[in-house]
Parts: C-alpha cells; sequence; structure tokens
C-alpha cells in the first residue's frame, strides 16, 4: 500500500462504488448475453478507457445495458461511445449518462468499518463467554486482525477492484477462521483438565496437533471450491474468489500458527504480573 502510494496510484484500487463515477445507458438493438459482455464488450471497453473496473448490467426485458466506468473525460467518452456504435451496433440516439455521486461511496466506506469493529467486538464477547476467559477472546480477535490485513494486502498487490465484495470477503474469511480458531481453543480448554500436571507449552502443541489433520482437511476441501468458482467463474467471481483462497490459507495458518500461540503469551504475561505482585 506505500508502495502504490509513492508511485502515486491509491493504495487500493477502489472501485466506482468507492470513488464515484458514470453510468452509461445504452441499447445495443439485439439480445447480448451477460456472458458476451464479460467475455467481448468488457475487454475492449477497457482497452480503450485504460481501466479494468467495468460493471455491466442488463436491463431485464429490454436489450439495453448499464455500464459504470470511473469518471471519463470527453474525448475518451466519445471513443468508449464510438466503440459500442461501431463494432457493436449500438444505437446512437440511445445513450444516457448519470453521474455516481462519491456520497455513496463515503457510505459505504463507514458501513464497512462499523460492520468489522461490530463483527470483531461479538466474536470477543461471545469466545469470552463461551470459554470464561477473556485471553480466549483476545487471541482469536488478534488472529482475526492479522487475517484481515493480509486481504487487504492481497488486493493492493493484485490491485483488484475494492467494492461490495471487498466487504464480503473480509466477513466471510473471519468467519471462517474463526470457526477453526475455535475447534483448537475447544480442544485446549479440554485438555487443561486432561493433562492438568503439564506445562502450557505441552498443552497448546497437543491441542494443535490433535486438531490439526481436522483444520487441514477442511481448509483444503473449501480452498478446492473457491479455486473452481476461480477457474470457471465469471471476470467479477474471479475478483471474489482469489481474496478468498488468500483468505483461506491466511486463515488456517493463523488458527494453527497464532491463536495458540497467542493465548500461551497472553497467559504468561498474567503469570509474570502475578510474580511481580
Amino acid at each position: 500500500m506505500i508502495a502504490n502510494n509513492a508511485s502515486g496510484k491509491r493504495s487500493l484500487n477502489y472501485s466506482i462504488e468507492f470513488v464515484g463515477g458514470v453510468s452509461t445507458t445504452v441499447d445495443f438493438q439485439e439480445d447480448i448475453s451477460i456472458d458476451q459482455f464479460n467475455d467481448e464488450i468488457r475487454p475492449a471497453i477497457a482497452q480503450v478507457i485504460g481501466s479494468s473496473d467495468i460493471e455491466g448490467q442488463k436491463v431485464s426485458g429490454t436489450t439495453q445495458y448499464v455500464i459504470k466506468t470511473q469518471d471519463l473525460d470527453v474525448d475518451t467518452r466519445e471513443a468508449m461511445n464510438d466503440l459500442l456504435i461501431n463494432t457493436y451496433g449500438a444505437d446512437e440516439e440511445s445513450f444516457e449518462t448519470t453521474y455516481i455521486s462519491s456520497t455513496i461511496s463515503n457510505e459505504l466506506l463507514r458501513d464497512a468499518y462499523i460492520s468489522l469493529i461490530i463483527a470483531a467486538v461479538l466474536m470477543l464477547l461471545y469466545i469470552w463467554i463461551r470459554f470464561r476467559d477473556v485471553r480466549f477472546g483476545a487471541a482469536s480477535v488478534v488472529a482475526l486482525l492479522h487475517d484481515a490485513l493480509v486481504i487487504v494486502a492481497c488486493y493492493a498487490l493484485t490491485r483488484i477492484s475494492v467494492g461490495g465484495t471487498f466487504i464480503a470477503a473480509i466477513l466471510t474469511i473471519i468467519g471462517y477462521s474463526i470457526n477453526a480458531t475455535i475447534v483448537i481453543f475447544d480442544r485446549i480448554r479440554e485438555n487443561l483438565h486432561v493433562m492438568g500436571k503439564a506445562s502450557l507449552e505441552d498443552i497448546v502443541n497437543k491441542s494443535v496437533t490433535q486438531t490439526l489433520s481436522r483444520s487441514v482437511f477442511t481448509s483444503l476441501t473449501t480452498f478446492i471450491t473457491v479455486l473452481m468458482l476461480y477457474i470457471l467463474g465469471v471476470a467479477n467471481i474471479r475478483d471474489f474468489a482469489l481474496p478468498l483462497m488468500v483468505g483461506v490459507v491466511c486463515g488456517t495458518y493463523s488458527s494453527i500458527f497464532l491463536a495458540g500461540n497467542l493465548w500461551y503469551l497472553f497467559r504468561q504475561i498474567k503469570g509474570k504480573a502475578k510474580a511481580k505482585n
């Protein structure tokens, strides 16, 4: 993100939903499927306007499409219109242009922050109540924060358009990762009673080892499913599936290697504080 800012780009490739843009309604005068639009027309428009952040929505029951792009200057807009008219037979009189306000983007960004904060707080409270130990909750939230930051880094590196699916991807991975973390924490809680005389290091190691195959195989099956979506899906689906694959790998890593160790670290900190008193 720092490198993107230094090179004159935005830290993230914000979509039209976040930065505003232009909505163009056009009549192609023939029934064009959404697959044909995504495979043929969308790449051609991207080449003309110099951006792949393009959304096409077919107006149900008509031959019209609503095409959303970034804000275009007069020459670029005319070049796009000429492309659609001369190459794809669009009706020259059907073009209608509407500007998308940035106010909508500000509301989406605010809602994204609020949803992530609420999700983290509720998960902290749930785990705290379930395990009767706030250190389990704190460890899980730190691990989830790690997962969220990795997904943000994935968007920054790949320059995938950041829109509504960005929020969905992060919340999906947070929900997926916390499930694997709870399984490990539940085994730690059981082993605290079964292995009462063992050291905390042995208890954590034993618990992670006992749940390792379950965590790996569950993540592997999920990863394969999302991989098929990435291979067979349209452009919008692929932009959603790629961060999900990264999130599944990262969530598995944080659950196995970070969550239990963080809980152990928090236990050690409290133990040292009691020893000093």
